[in-house]
């Protein structure tokens, strides 16, 4: 069964055409990177997963279902995830971990995430990467089947992206499936299974991310896909 199966997804606000037949199947298991331009369709793409908007035209599943019906399932880090800056980190992880049926223990979540030390800090005192950290406890915590994460270690130091991948694959291993959207591609290279290519709203490249690289230059090869739209104006 696919986790994800969009086909012929169109995604219009007004005018603006955000996804134009975006075609786009992930397998259980697989660490899959949306790569792609300012303005090419991940976010929308994220948002569709996510059931926050429908699409115009074209159908979206989420492991083999509506993604409405499989909120449950899905874990998520958003660029745009607002924090309540009062509560402390352990309490912000019970909380979420209730809205699951077999949430992992908040000590455990916490270890992993390298927040142990930090579990008694209100949100308000965390550092950036901190904060990316807590992201990834509150979408862990409920042991999902999909984990979608934009841009998720921006914010991050090297050590702590190193951990954090360390997490995903671990995730990945114990059978989730994981959909990263990224402009790190060095990352990509690194963790990635496959790299899909959104330009124009619509997947112009997919593969093993050594597959898509001109003479061994993964960044070539993503200016090379990505410019023609990029040229013709983007989406969102």
């Amino acid at each position: 069964m696919d986790v994800i199966a969009m086909s012929g997804v169109v995604k219009s606000y007004g005018d603006v055409r955000a996804l134009d037949g975006l075609d786009l199947r992930v397998e259980r298991g697989l660490v899959v990177a949306l790569l792609g331009a300012n303005g090419a369709g991940k976010t929308t793409t994220f948002e569709l997963l996510l059931d926050l908007v429908r699409p115009t035209a074209g159908r979206v599943e989420v492991l083999g279902g509506p993604p409405g019906a499989a909120r449950g399932r899905v874990g998520a880090m958003l660029q745009s995830a607002g924090l309540p800056e009062q509560v402390t980190v352990r309490e912000l992880v019970r909380l979420v971990g209730r809205a699951h049926p077999r949430a992992l223990q908040v000590h455990e979540v916490l270890a992993r995430t390298g927040l142990g030390t930090r579990a008694r800090r209100t949100v308000t005192a965390l550092s950036g990467g901190e904060r990316q950290r807590l992201l990834l406890a509150l979408a862990l915590v409920g042991q999902p089947e999909l984990l979608l994460l934009d841009e998720p270690t921006a914010a991050m130091d090297v050590l702590s992206r190193r951990a954090f991948w360390e997490q995903a694959r671990a995730a990945a291993a114990g059978g989730a499936t994981v959909l990263f959207a990224t402009h790190d591609l060095a990352e990509v290279a690194a963790f990635a299974d496959r790299a899909v290519v959104l330009a124009g709203g619509r997947v112009v490249a997919d593969g093993a991310p050594a597959s898509l690289a001109l003479g061994g230059d993964l960044e070539a090869a993503f200016v090379h896909l990505a410019a023609p739209a990029v040229a013709g104006g983007g989406h969102r």
